[in-house]
C-alpha cells in the first residue's frame, strides 16, 4: 500500500500540514451494503477533496488491500478484498480507502510517496492519525484463484511428499537433486529426491509447504 519514497526537496522549511490546502475529512462511512455503494462512496470522497483529475477503480490484487497510482492519478481497492471483507470488517475497508486517499494528497501537494511525516500529516487531516503503514489481515485470496500445484518433490521409494510447486523450479534438476538430502535423514534420502509432475486429477496428500 504505497510507493518508494522520493528524496525530499532541499530547502523545505514549512511543515507538511502548512503545505496542504484547507481540507475536511471526506464523507467515508462504513455502512455500504454492496460494492456499488462502496464505489459511489469512493467517488464522493475524491470529489470532496481537492484532487483534480484523480479517479477511483477496482483492481484484482490478492496480496494487498489498496493502491495509489500517481502516474495514472488513480486510487484503487482490490475487488477480491472488498468482496471478502464487506460483511466481515467494513472498518478495515474504510481505513484502507482513507489510507490511499492520504497517499493521493501526498503526491498531489507534497510531491512524495512512502509513509513518512508528510503522509502521516495527510492521514491526520483525514481522521486516521494513528494509521499504520502496513495492515495485516486474514488472507482474502478467493478459492477460485487458488491454483493446484503441478509438481511435487518426493522421496523415491516411498509415498512421502515433501513439497508442492505451482511452477517447475528451475534449479531442481536431477543433477542438483542427486546431491541433496533431508536434514537429519542423510542416509535414507541422499540421491533419492525426485521432482515429479502431477496429473490434473491426482489426489494431493498433505505436504509441509507450497511454493510458487
Amino acid at each position: 500500500m504505497g510507493f518508494s519514497r522520493h528524496r525530499r526537496r532541499r530547502g523545505r522549511a514549512l511543515p507538511p500540514e502548512l503545505l496542504l490546502p484547507p481540507l475536511s475529512a471526506p464523507p467515508v462511512e462504513a455502512n455500504w451494503r454492496s460494492l456499488d455503494e462502496l464505489e459511489a462512496c469512493a467517488h464522493a470522497s475524491l470529489a470532496a477533496l481537492p484532487l483534480p483529475g484523480w479517479g477511483f477503480a477496482w483492481d484484482r490484487a490478492v496480496k494487498r488491500l489498496g493502491c495509489c497510482n500517481p502516474v495514472k492519478r488513480r486510487v484503487s481497492l482490490s475487488r477480491y478484498f472488498a468482496e471478502h471483507f464487506l460483511e466481515r470488517d467494513r472498518e478495515l475497508i474504510r481505513r484502507t480507502l482513507l489510507h490511499e486517499l492520504a497517499h493521493a494528497l501526498c503526491w498531489q501537494y507534497l510531491g512524495c510517496g512512502g509513509h513518512g511525516a508528510e503522509w502521516r500529516s495527510c492521514c491526520a487531516v483525514l481522521g486516521i492519525p494513528d494509521e499504520r503503514s502496513t495492515v495485516r489481515c486474514e488472507s482474502f485470496v478467493p478459492e477460485r484463484l487458488k491454483r493446484r500445484p503441478r509438481y511435487a518433490l518426493c522421496l523415491e521409494g516411498s509415498s512421502e511428499i515433501l513439497r508442492y510447486y505451482r511452477r517447475r523450479p528451475r534449479r531442481l534438476t536431477p543433477a542438483y537433486l542427486s546431491h541433496c538430502y533431508l536434514p537429519g535423514r542423510r542416509t535414507e534420502s541422499l540421491g533419492r529426491l525426485r521432482l515429479v509432475e502431477l496429473a490434473e486429477d491426482a489426489d494431493l496428500p498433505p505436504a509441509p509447504g507450497l511454493d510458487d
